[in-house]
């Protein structure tokens, strides 16, 4: 049977939805990071039935900050920040473990599905999410 991963932008979003799609039968359980749960079902997906887990994040799942002497606002010209400062992508809330959360729902998943706000950031959230699972 294929899995579809269903990822929400917040716990109580996709608790909702999985009770909405799944019409109540469905069960629930922690994921590894405490913080989310993950909801699972039977149903039908493109003509076919699939097994579904609906889970989420707890907002933006990594950060983008300036390194070194770069993240000292007081002693850099602001102007080096557009030049020369690097940058490094890091887990915006380490003591979630998101990162590690996701690779473990995502293992062997045949499809995602992204649950997430039409916005600049939900579309900044989706594509942290689809990266986290598809290539780490």
């Amino acid at each position: 049977m294929k899995i579809v991963l269903m990822v929400a932008e917040k716990p109580s979003l996709a608790q909702s939805i999985a009770k909405i799609l799944s019409r109540g039968n469905m069960s629930s359980r922690k994921g590894l990071n405490g913080a989310c749960s993950v909801h699972e079902f039977t149903g039908p997906f493109i003509g076919q039935t699939v097994h579904f887990k609906m889970t989420s994040v707890c907002g933006h799942v990594m950060t983008l900050d300036f390194i070194g002497k770069y993240n000292n606002w007081d002693k850099v010209d602001p102007a080096e920040l557009f030049s020369k400062a690097p940058t490094e992508k890091k887990e915006a809330n380490p003591k979630l473990n998101m990162v590690k959360f996701l690779q473990v729902e995502g293992r062997g998943c045949d499809y995602i599905v992204l649950w997430l706000d039409c916005d600049k950031e939900g579309e900044n959230i989706c594509f942290e999410v689809y990266r986290i699972i598809i290539f780490f």
